[in-house]
């Protein structure tokens, strides 16, 4: 598993992945396509008792909240937080014992996966989780305004259509999607990422569309 501690990007042994993971009894939250770890930077600082794994393709984007959660945690260290290196479609195999799964304005091939395109990438990841996990998937529908190539023949969906369309995909690879709600102003803040921050500002609305589920119940 490739660390990514501030610049460095270190090797973290099987072992050291199975000793954090039985250090903390709150459970393992993955965070995929993390972009710049700030959604899992919030998360590892209000519960220290989590293991939070922020993980993505992009290693420079981590390095400023990977090398602040190296410090002391009077200081704003987070000592339960991990970035990992890695894309969703080829996970670290020492990776394992998920809890709860977060998936952010997914975009690129991450988007593509998470519209039942890729239901292999959604399997990987199911296999990653413990049975009755649970998931958190946010739609940028701003992604089909106009439509951009990743969304391809995908409408864009509704929470009503998501139950219809895209719960068989998800069922597929032993997912169960259980709800379908567009997320309010206040939902979006909460989540702590650049995206909502930065298309939030280009808007006067931003509309995004929340998944929520179990895996491998």
């Amino acid at each position: 598993m490739r660390r990514v501690v501030g610049k460095n990007v270190v090797e973290f042994a099987a072992e050291e992945f199975a000793a954090m993971v039985e250090r903390h009894p709150g459970g393992v939250v993955l965070d995929v396509g993390a972009g710049n770890a700030k959604h899992a930077y919030r998360i590892a600082r209000d519960a220290q008792d989590t293991l939070v794994i922020a993980l993505d393709a992009a290693k420079d984007n981590m390095q400023k909240v990977a090398g602040k959660a190296a410090a002391s945690p009077k200081k704003g260290g987070a000592p339960n937080l991990l970035c990992v290196w890695a894309a969703a479609e080829d996970l670290p195999p020492e990776l394992h014992s998920v809890t709860e799964l977060h998936c952010l304005m997914p975009w690129g091939s991450l988007l593509r996966g998470m519209l039942g395109s890729d239901a292999e990438m959604l399997r990987g990841l199911a296999r990653r989780c413990v049975p009755g996990a649970t998931f958190l998937v946010t739609l940028n529908l701003h992604a089909w305004r106009p439509p951009v190539p990743e969304v391809g023949e995908h409408p864009e969906p509704t929470p009503d259509s998501a139950m219809e369309q895209l719960a068989p995909y998800y069922a597929d690879a032993g997912w169960t999607l259980e709800g379908a709600r567009y997320f309010g102003a206040e939902e979006l803040e909460a989540l702590a990422t650049s995206w909502t921050r930065r298309l939030g500002s280009t808007r006067d609305e931003l509309d995004v569309l929340g998944l929520t589920g179990v895996i491998g119940k």
